[in-house]
Parts: structure tokens; sequence; C-alpha cells
């Protein structure tokens, strides 16, 4: 099988190495393109990466007036993938047997165009895209079905019950609403008094979350009083959008969350895989110190997300998190470590 395995990299660099080297070492007989995206610019730890020169794709990602993510380093790698499926991955998420992709070889071959974890978070119950695998041509698709769609994206725009929302306007009335917002709906802080190229400034930068791999295409009647309560079994049909309304509010953009709810609207076959969740002690329900696919995927979660965090009450998962970090960069031949070269 010919797959593309696609690694987001944000600052940590020893994580990343670690989960590159296990990715080529349990490649077993199938055909791997592994992609890097850096999201780490100006930071420049992806050139620790060099050790895998030859056996890795890195695209730079120097781009620093849009919104940022995960799901956003998904999105630009797909110029860059050549296959027919593709494997979203994290950075600290990695194969621990040889058989790994053979688990979604059998899959495929089973008729299944997509598939992955269905966790519950604290955006609701979706399929996580850590160890997803998905036909490019559903995520082709619904890049059409975003790009079709009439509506541009604030974020936290719309004040309501001491909550600020995600808002979609429909383009039909974007040049009024610009002019005077206020006319519309609640402004929230930091949008008031703004002109209309302000405005829009503002849209364009968050105009990288309109994409498959983000939920900003929105899901109908958003609540801050339901939005942990989404289901995968009874939302889905609510993020087909139906150009009648001028507002859309919406909570989060959930990296992988809308693309799963579409996939399901559109009735295409997915498959979910059984997985194992640990919590951390004494964090129970917060903080997963790993969760475990039954092909043999593990995600250690939010390694970056902690990387360099000084808030007190934070600092068990700090260091709990960085001492498995280190303790399996510790773990890999030196050959595949990165020792910087004295200037």
């Amino acid at each position: 099988m010919k797959v593309s395995i696609l690694i987001p990299h944000f600052r940590t660099l020893k994580m990343t190495t670690y989960s590159i080297a296990q990715y080529l070492k349990y490649k077993g007989r199938h055909d791997v393109d592994i992609i890097v995206i850096d999201n780490s610019y100006p930071d420049e730890s992806i050139r620790g990466l060099d050790v895998f020169k030859d056996e890795i794709t890195i695209l730079n990602n120097t781009v620093t007036n849009k919104q940022q993510s995960h799901g956003v380093a998904f999105e630009m790698a797909m110029p860059f993938v050549k296959t027919d499926y593709f494997i979203t991955a994290e950075s600290d998420s990695f194969p621990l047997n040889i058989n790994w992709l053979d688990y979604y070889e059998d899959l495929i071959n089973k008729g299944y165009t997509w598939g992955g974890s269905v966790l519950k978070l604290s955006g609701g119950t979706f399929v996580h895209p850590t160890g997803a695998f998905y036909k490019k041509s559903l995520w082709e698709e619904a890049k059409r079905y975003c790009e079709n769609i009439p509506y541009s994206y604030f974020t936290n725009m719309y004040k309501g019950e001491d909550f600020n929302y995600h808002l979609m306007v429909h383009n039909r009335i974007l040049e009024e609403f610009s002019e005077a917002p206020e006319k519309f709906i609640p402004v929230a802080q930091g949008y008031e008094g703004l002109t209309p190229t302000q405005l829009l400034a503002k849209r364009d930068y968050s105009d990288s979350l309109n994409c498959p791999f983000h939920n900003g295409m929105g899901m109908l009647n958003e609540s801050f009083y339901t939005y942990g309560n989404r289901n995968i079994a009874s939302d889905s049909p609510h993020v087909l959008l139906d150009n009648t309304q001028n507002f859309i509010n919406r909570i989060g953009y959930e990296p992988g969350q809308w693309f799963c709810y579409w996939l399901i609207a559109m009735e295409k076959k997915g498959a979910i895989i059984q997985t194992e969740i640990k919590w951390m002690k004494n964090r129970g329900f917060q903080q997963q110190e790993y969760t475990l696919t039954e092909n043999g995927l593990k995600h250690l979660w939010s390694v970056s997300a902690y990387f360099g965090n000084t808030t007190p009450e934070l600092q068990d998962i700090v260091t709990f998190k960085t001492k498995a970090v280190n303790d399996l960069y510790d773990s890999l031949p030196e050959e595949q470590k990165y020792e910087p070269k004295e200037s």
C-alpha cells in the first residue's frame, strides 16, 4: 500500500524526531510518504529533522497573517499528497508495531473510505484526526463544498450569553454588514468601531479555518450550553448549510470535527477504530496520559501545547510530559539525534 502520513511540527523537536523514527521503523512492506509541516516559524527547531532529510518531505509554513493550527497544517500539506489515501498524525503520535498499516489496508480493502478514533472531548464526540485515514478524493469533495459556501468567518465576534461566539456572515450582506455590524448583532470587545477595511482584515486572518479540517464552516444553532454535547450520532446533518441564514453562530474549531461530521452526513463509509484512553493520575477526564488504538498507534496528547508552559497549576502535566518525551528521545540511536554544529 502507498500512503501519505501528515505530521505537523511545532517546536518540540525531540518528540517529532522520535515519532518520525517510529513511523520509518514500522512502515513494514508499505510505501510511506512522510510529510512534515513546520508550524514553528520563526522558531528553527525544524532544522533538527535534517537527520531524516532523505526520508521525509518538509514543508515550511512561514505564513504569519493567517490563523494557524495543526488542522490548517493538514490543509497546507494536501497539495503535496500524491497517494489515494493519507493518514493524519500529530508530532506526539507514533506506531508501536510493524503491522499497524496492515490494519488500515484491510479496512480499505473492505470498502471503508475513512476511519478513526471516536473520542469525547471538550467540543463533543467526534472522530479525532490523530491516526485517522481518509481517501484523498473525499477531502477534495469536502474542499469544494467549503469553497462553494458563500460565508465569511469572524472569530469571537458575536457577544451572546456572556460568551463570544465565532460568527459566519453570508456574503450577500457582507458589504452592508461591514459598514455597521452593530446594527445587526451584539458586537464583542475588539470589534467595536472597526472600519470596513479593518473588519475584513480580521475575516482574512481567520479565513484559513474555512476548510475541511476545521468546523468553521458551521453547525447550525450553536449554543455555549450544548457545545460539549455535540455527537456524531445525532448532529452530523447539522453541518450541511442551505444558504438561507444570514448569520450562524459557531463555537470552537476542533481540528477534524467538521470533516468527520460532514463525511457521516454525506454517508461516506467510515470505520470506527477502537481506542483505549489512559488519563493522567489526578487528572482524570482532564488530561490524557495517552490514547492507544487497537492497531497500535499511541498518542501522548498535548506535548506541544504544554511545551514551555509556566502556569503553576499545570506544572504536574508539564513535568510528566517532558519526562515522557525525554525518555523516548533518549532511547533513539545516536544517528537519529540532532547535534547542533558549533558556530
